[in-house]
């Protein structure tokens, strides 16, 4: 493979472009990651912050998942014991109690999940 600029033989690949280029084209041979040009360079940078926003909205959504699981659970806890004093009806008892414990395990979970992330 040629380099796009020198019609040398390439070394790398620009990892934003996907051009081949020289020894002579690489700025920064020990760098993680390979760019042609000070323009790729900053798309790369541009799509790395794109991604840790993206990442961070994750936690976010995560971490209010949570949140919206543990008051669902508590209310649907809080049913159950309205139902076990008010109600004779056991299926309530203990379908709102399950949906408490479920509830509140998925609310666990995406509060691990989101810590995780972090």
């Amino acid at each position: 493979m040629k380099c796009f600029k020198h019609n040398t033989e390439a070394i790398a690949v620009c990892c934003y472009c996907g051009r081949a280029v020289c020894a002579d084209c690489i700025s920064s041979p020990t760098a993680p990651r390979i760019v042609c040009s000070a323009e790729c360079a900053a798309g790369l940078a541009q799509n790395e912050q794109a991604l840790q926003t993206l990442l961070q909205k994750s936690v976010q959504s995560l971490k209010a998942s949570a949140f919206y699981c543990y008051l669902c659970g508590g209310l649907s806890a809080a049913a159950a014991v309205v139902a076990w004093f008010m109600l004779p009806s056991s299926f309530l008892i203990l379908f709102t109690g399950a949906c408490a414990i479920v509830l509140f395990a998925s609310g666990i979970w995406y509060s691990l999940a989101s810590r995780k992330q972090n």
